[in-house]
């Protein structure tokens, strides 16, 4: 099957070119009859002893946009070809990924100022700057940016795991540089410092083991069958896919309620995707076989029993319901 043509393919190619041949014609053209109308390439500014042209600047950028392109095919091609040939999970992968693109970056900055011409032993003052700002505001920048770091190699939070944050539910969507991404079930975009996620209690419900476990209660009604109520509520679970076979589903008859006979059914589930999906449906199919089977599902009731009735055959009997009863035969 052939591969369709991408114009941005074309674009990088046309970029390399132009950046390799850039300076062999920008020095040519200095070295004609034409170079003092261009001499303002060669102008600049000084900075730390360090002159910065146009010229310079022209490379940069054209250098920039170079590894910009050249960032995204190599993540498309880690994430579309070499990594899924792998066994790495999910979440290993996206971690795989962005410390390679983060590292690319690093080279292509610490290579800008190359081209800039900018002695990095010049920069020492902007190190001391830099210092002083994180002493007065930046302090939640850089402890962001280095949980970040933490975050892309600790395994216990993935991209792809499903967490608990407090009463948030929701799957790590990216882990980016100063912030974690999880979508929630209503489809929200939860946006967490790097440093919450590492200091505030997280569970992660998908950590290590995907299988979670899950219960339903079920009250019925005095005088009804324990081991038909047993039976019954073991062929429901086992004959739902999403509940596993092993660990094998359990019954457990918890207690006897002041209006009800309490059962739990416990139960374990393969992903957390199933988290409210499953115990649904087993409440609906319960429903369904107890009225099929004659099983009451018990409800809330009490039974009041009048010990004496002085006073009340007169009312009852003249139909006199408005009359109220005299204080000593209440």
């Amino acid at each position: 099957m052939k591969e369709k043509f991408r114009p941005s393919k074309l674009l990088l190619f046309a970029v390399l070119i132009f950046f390799i041949a850039l300076p062999l014609s920008l020095d040519s053209l200095l070295n004609t009859r034409l170079g003092k109308y261009f001499s303002w390439l060669e102008s600049g500014i000084n900075i730390g002893g360090t002159k910065i042209t146009i010229i310079n600047i022209a490379y940069l950028i054209i250098f920039l946009i170079f590894f910009t392109f050249l960032s995204r095919v190599i993540k498309k091609a880690l994430q579309n070809r070499v990594l899924p040939r792998t066994r790495l999970d999910i979440g290993a992968r996206a971690s795989f990924v962005n410390v390679v693109i983060y590292s690319f970056w690093i080279l292509a900055i610490y290579t800008g100022i190359n081209i800039l011409g900018i002695n990095l032993s010049s920069l020492a003052f902007m190190a001391g700057a830099l210092g002083i700002g994180i002493g007065f505001g930046l302090q939640n920048i850089v402890n962001n940016f280095i949980s970040g770091i933490i975050l892309l190699f600790d395994p216990s939070i993935q991209v792809g795991d499903m967490v608990q944050i407090g009463e948030d539910w929701g799957t790590v969507n990216r882990i980016n540089i100063r912030t974690t991404i999880v979508q929630t079930f209503d489809n929200a975009s939860l946006i967490i410092p790097n440093s919450q996620m590492l200091s505030n209690r997280v569970t992660n419900w998908s950590f290590k083991d995907p299988k979670v476990r899950r219960q339903v209660d079920v009250g019925v009604a005095y005088g009804s069958d324990v081991q038909k109520v047993r039976t019954i509520l073991l062929q429901i679970v086992n004959d739902m896919p999403e509940i596993m076979d092993d660990p094998a589903p359990r019954v457990d008859f918890r207690d006897f309620a002041d209006s009800a006979l309490i059962f739990r059914v416990r139960f374990w589930i393969s992903s957390p995707e199933f988290w409210l999906a499953a115990p649904t449906e087993l409440r609906f199919r319960i429903d369904e076989e107890f009225k099929k089977n004659g099983i009451e599902i018990a409800f809330p009731q009490q039974d009041i029993h009048i010990r004496s009735a002085s006073g009340l055959e007169g009312i009852l009997n003249r139909g006199d319901y408005s009359q109220k009863i005299p204080k000593d035969q209440k």
